[in-house]
């Protein structure tokens, strides 16, 4: 999971439920449009820098898109009613469709409804929920040993074989990258980079990932200059 590092609710949405509430109207999610809902869609793309919550798949914001979706992590049911409009509880997840108009079969469509308070990961804090999971040179992604970690794995279906197969290809990338010298650091930056419409490049968190991971691993295998020969 990418996860997200939440910030202050939109002022737009602010105002838009000071409006409802002043009229006796009962902020409901499926009430809010136009203007309110891009802004707030808005706020959710730079909070995430342009990637998937859940898989770190890049998510364009082209108007009439269907290929992502403002996302309930705690789902608009009976249970989370009281939540459906409160900021920290929304996210920005690809799908529902794919580019050939299939439906997505990972992330917040393949999520649908499904919640456990007993037995999940938060998106939020981002540095928490990514500690959570890591990333195999095959493109899978591992959780901490957990049955959250694993249960979140399995009901966002972040195995799929389009995931691995799209992890996988970048992974071997990155790996000839290394292999042609280029400096860790230099490749770390280069995914950190946040363009000019707030986003970073499709699945940058699996890549620093790798690369910080790889980094320390060349850095234990290499002995100290004093070391005894």
């Amino acid at each position: 999971m990418r996860g997200s590092q939440k910030g202050d609710e939109p002022e737009a949405l602010q105002a838009w439920k000071a409006c409802q509430d002043a009229a006796c109207i009962e902020p409901r999610y499926p009430d809010l449009r136009g203007a309110e809902k891009r802004a707030t869609r808005h706020a959710l793309f730079i909070e995430q820098t342009g990637q998937c919550v859940y898989c770190g798949r890049g998510i364009e914001l082209e108007p009439g898109s269907d290929r992502h979706h403002i996302e309930h992590f705690r789902p608009r049911g009976r249970n989370y009613r009281h939540l459906e409009l409160a900021y920290r509880n929304l996210f920005l997840s690809c799908g529902p469709k794919r580019e050939d108009g299939g439906t997505q079969p990972t992330c917040g469509n393949k999520k649908d409804s499904w919640f456990d308070e007993s037995c999940h990961v938060e998106p939020s804090p981002e540095g928490d929920c990514q500690q959570r999971f890591e990333f195999a040179s095959g493109g899978g992604i591992l959780g901490d040993g957990s049955p959250e970690a694993d249960r979140m794995i399995t009901i966002l279906n972040l195995n799929h074989r389009e995931l691995v197969a799209e992890r996988m290809a970048l992974i071997e990338e990155l790996d000839e990258e290394l292999n042609e010298g280029l400096p860790y650091c230099d490749l770390i930056e280069s995914f950190l980079h946040v363009s000019q419409n707030g986003s970073r490049v499709s699945f940058a968190n699996v890549a620093v990932q790798y690369l910080r991971r790889q980094h320390a691993v060349v850095h234990r295998a290499v002995p100290p200059d004093n070391a005894v020969s």
